[in-house]
């Protein structure tokens, strides 16, 4: 390349510098980044994905601590309550039924009338009112009356199984010894009861069968018997029908026919299921499954099981059928559950994260043609103390008591 060509180029690239300068004279600098604010940050933390409507028949009832600040003459205090809400899964819309019924229940009916849950005596009309107590109570969502069933020490374990072919009878427990250590029938209408005559030091309930003669599946857990062993007890007689023993089983789960037990089998932090016929007595393994610190719950029908399996980083849930082994994961994610139910005609799963003071509820269909999963965060609502699913009463009745939350 001659001179002269080398000074053009260099002209030329001059020029070209020259011109970008100013340009970036005239063109203002790019303005900084805005930063959000921490009222704007929290309001997107909110902020949820918009609820798609299903087809399902039944509510979701949640108790928990409700927060109200009440300002008087002195100044202001908190108030709190423990309503009962009740969601909607089809629309995710809340009400509130009962303003304040500081329960966690352990029982609901199939008609959707009764509710069964354990309150401190304190806030029991016609208990002792001891702090050391606890009474069990009956909750009629049709006319709001609520009733005392037994009260007992707080240490106590009680249980309630609603029969199968009466929404107003339940069978109950306390598990204390002495006079209080019976299986009793309740009528929740009427207050009658009528201890069982079986035998046993202290009792543990798993369920109910409805084939006939009726019965009920418990232990003795303070049983001179070395195996886990579950009786199944007349409702008439107290005498034991049918007994399987569980050798080296962790926890045993009812079907809620009755007609099979599920048995996990743990080592460590894993585990295996098997479950027992009692049409013929057999025990089967369900195949090429293994579990991490599962907890089991039965469809109403069928030979399925949903399990939760809990790791150190997540919680997931699988649809397992028992009789082939295969395991479908229904949903998984990087946090903890606390409570967790499957809605009464095996259409869909609820939980709640395990979140004191921002509880995200999640609504997962169990059909697996259909992929939403919903969430609904409860507002001002901590604390959580119970989850489950109701049915509706047919023609109205408390649904049209619910109050706007």
């Amino acid at each position: 390349m001659t001179g002269g060509r080398i000074a053009l180029v260099a002209l030329a690239m001059l020029a070209g510098l020259a011109s970008a300068a100013a340009q970036d004279e005239q063109t203002p600098p790019p303005a900084p980044p805005a930063v959000p604010s921490l009222e704007q940050i929290a309001q997107e933390k909110q902020q949820l994905p918009d609820y798609v409507p299903l087809d399902v028949n039944f509510r979701i009832g949640i108790v928990g601590d409700f927060k109200k600040e009440l300002k008087l003459e002195t100044g202001t205090t908190t108030q709190i309550k423990s309503p009962l809400i009740l969601i909607d899964p089809r629309t995710g819309k809340p009400g509130v039924y009962a303003k304040n019924f500081p329960a966690r229940i352990v029982g609901s009916s199939r008609n959707g009338v009764w509710v069964v849950g354990i309150t401190p005596s304190g806030a029991v009309e016609g208990s002792s009112g001891s702090r050391s107590k606890e009474c069990a109570v009956s909750l009629n969502l049709n006319d709001s009356s609520i009733k005392m069933i037994a009260e007992f020490p707080t240490h106590s374990n009680f249980q309630a199984l609603f029969a199968p072919t009466d929404n107003k009878v339940i069978y109950y427990c306390i598990n204390e010894p002495g006079a209080e250590n019976a299986i009793t029938r309740y009528d929740l209408q009427t207050q009658k009861a009528e201890p069982l005559p079986a035998e046993g030091n202290r009792f543990y309930l798993f369920g109910l069968t409805q084939r006939q003669p009726g019965g009920v599946w418990a232990s003795d857990p303070l049983s001179t018997k070395e195996l886990p062993i579950l009786d199944l007890y007349d409702l008439q007689t107290g005498a034991v029908l049918q007994s399987v023993s569980f050798p080296g089983v962790s926890e045993v789960v009812a079907q809620p026919s009755g007609d099979n037990l599920l048995a996990l089998v743990s080592s460590g932090a894993e585990a295996s299921l098997g479950y027992y016929s009692t049409a013929d007595s057999t025990f089967h393994q369900v195949p090429k499954l293994v579990l991490t610190r599962p907890s089991v719950k039965w469809l109403r029908t069928g030979m399925t099981v949903i399990a939760k399996e809990s790791t150190v980083t997540q919680d997931r849930f699988l649809s397992v059928d028992l009789a082939t082994g295969e395991a479908r994961e229904l949903f998984s994610g990087m946090f903890k559950v606390a409570y967790w139910d499957i809605s009464p005609n095996d259409d869909a799963l609820v939980f709640i994260i395990d979140s004191p003071d921002a509880p995200i509820l999640f609504v997962v269909p169990l059909d697996p043609k259909q992929t939403t999963v919903n969430r609904i965060r409860l507002v001002d609502v901590t604390n959580i103390s119970w989850i489950g699913c109701l049915n509706p009463p047919s023609g109205g009745s408390w649904l049209d008591r619910i109050m706007p939350f």
